[in-house]
C-alpha cells in the first residue's frame, strides 16, 4: 500500500538543524566541566542503569532488554510505566500505543491508541519484539515478545536473583509514571493517584521498597508517592525546550540550573535527574549541598559519560549497557593503574 507523508511527517529541518547544534553542545561541554572544588564520581558505588533496560540494544521496556541490563552488570534496571483501562500497570513508555516498535501478534500494523482505553489483555495482543526500532541499529529483535505488567516484571527478577544467590547483590529500580502531556496541568488527578497507588502497592507486594525510585516529568506525583509512602525515593525529571538546551549551550542556562534544583527540593525529591546538558561541576555541587543525588539521562557517549564523572554525578543512564559497563570498566582499570 502506497503511503504518503502528513505535514508532521516531513522532515524538520530546523529539528535536525538543532539536534547537530545539541551534539556539538556534547562535545564543548566535555571541555568545560572539571572543578577543583568538585570530586569526580566514585566508580564503586556509581549507579549504573540501562535506560527502558537496555534500548539501544533490545526492543525497549521488554523483558529482553531488562536480561541485557542485567548480563552488563548494570545497578538499577530502568523502566516506564502507564496505567491500562482497567487499572493497571503495565510497562510501557508511551501514553499510546506506538506503531515504530509494536505491531498486532499476526504480523499487522497496529494504530495509535491511547493506553488509557485499552485493557491489560487488549494490550497483551501485542507482539513488541519483531520491530528494530530504527534510531538503534544495533538493536536485537526478540518476536512475538508481550508487554508485561510491573508485578509480572518483579516476578521474573526475583527468579534471577534466586538463581544468583543469597550472596548476590539485589538489583535496583528506577520506576518512572507516565501519562499524557507529562509536564502538563491536564493531567487527572484521579488517574495520576490511580497510578502511583497501584505502582506502590505491587512495590509493597513485592517487598522491594527500600530498592526502588519512583521518578517522574509530572513533580506533583512524587508528592502523591511521598504521602502515601515516604520511605520510596523520589527522582525529579527535567528535560530542557531547544531554546533552553541551546542557551545552556551558549553558557546561558545558569538560571534553568538553579530553577530546577529548587522545584526539586521544594518538593523534597532525592535525586534530580536531568538532560545531560544540564549538568556541569557547579550544578553537581548546588545538588549536593542540598543533599539530592544528580543522575542524568541518557547519556550513550563515552566521551559525555568521562565529562560527567569528572563532574561527580551520582549516576548515569545510558541506552547502551554494554557501552556503560565497558567506560566503568576501562575507567576504574585506569584508577587501578595509577594506583599502583
Amino acid at each position: 500500500m502506497k503511503h504518503t507523508l502528513t505535514k508532521s511527517q516531513h522532515p524538520n529541518y530546523m529539528k535536525l538543524f538543532l539536534s547537530a547544534f545539541f551534539m556539538f553542545g556534547v562535545i564543548f561541554s566535555a571541555l568545560n566541566c572539571g572543578s577543583a572544588q568538585n570530586k569526580p564520581s566514585n566508580l564503586d558505588t556509581l549507579d549504573l542503569q540501562g535506560h527502558r533496560g537496555a534500548r539501544g540494544l533490545r526492543p525497549e521496556n521488554t523483558w529482553p532488554a531488562f536480561q541485557a541490563a542485567i548480563e552488563f552488570k548494570m545497578t538499577t534496571l530502568e523502566l516506564d510505566t502507564v496505567l491500562t483501562k482497567d487499572g493497571k500497570v503495565i510497562i510501557h513508555h508511551d501514553s499510546e500505543t506506538n506503531p515504530v516498535i509494536c505491531q498486532n501478534i499476526d504480523g499487522t500494523e497496529i494504530q495509535k491508541i491511547n493506553l488509557y482505553e485499552l485493557t491489560l489483555d487488549e494490550l497483551k495482543q501485542l507482539d513488541c519484539g519483531s520491530k528494530k526500532n530504527p534510531n538503534f541499529p544495533e538493536q536485537v529483535t526478540f518476536p512475538g515478545t508481550k508487554l508485561i505488567t510491573i508485578d509480572e516484571f518483579f516476578k521474573l527478577v526475583a527468579d534471577v536473583e534466586k538463581k544468583n544467590g543469597p550472596k548476590a547483590p539485589k538489583y535496583l529500580y528506577n520506576i518512572e509514571t507516565k501519562f499524557p502531556n507529562d509536564e502538563s496541568s491536564d493531567i487527572s488527578e484521579e488517574r495520576m493517584k490511580l497510578h502511583v497507588r497501584s505502582l506502590i502497592e505491587s512495590i509493597q507486594k513485592a517487598k522491594t521498597t527500600e530498592r526502588v525510585t519512583i521518578q517522574s516529568f509530572y513533580l506533583p506525583a512524587l508528592s502523591e508517592v511521598e504521602s502515601i509512602n515516604p520511605k520510596i525515593k523520589r527522582s525529579a525529571l527535567f528535560a530542557p525546550t531547544y531554546f533552553q538546551g541551546l542557551m545552556i549551550i551558549l553558557g546561558l542556562g545558569n538560571s534553568y540550573r538553579s530553577d530546577i534544583i529548587e522545584k526539586a527540593e521544594t518538593i523534597h525529591a532525592n535525586i534530580i535527574s536531568p538532560y545531560f546538558l544540564y549538568v556541569n561541576s557547579d550544578f553537581v555541587q548546588n545538588s549536593h549541598s542540598k543533599n539530592i543525588s544528580v543522575i542524568p539521562w541518557t547519556v550513550n557517549k563515552e566521551l559525555e559519560m568521562k565529562r560527567l564523572v569528572s563532574c561527580g554525578v551520582d549516576g548515569i543512564i545510558s541506552d547502551y549497557p554494554d557501552r556503560l559497563r565497558k567506560f566503568v570498566d576501562q575507567e576504574s582499570l585506569s584508577q587501578a593503574e595509577e594506583n599502583k
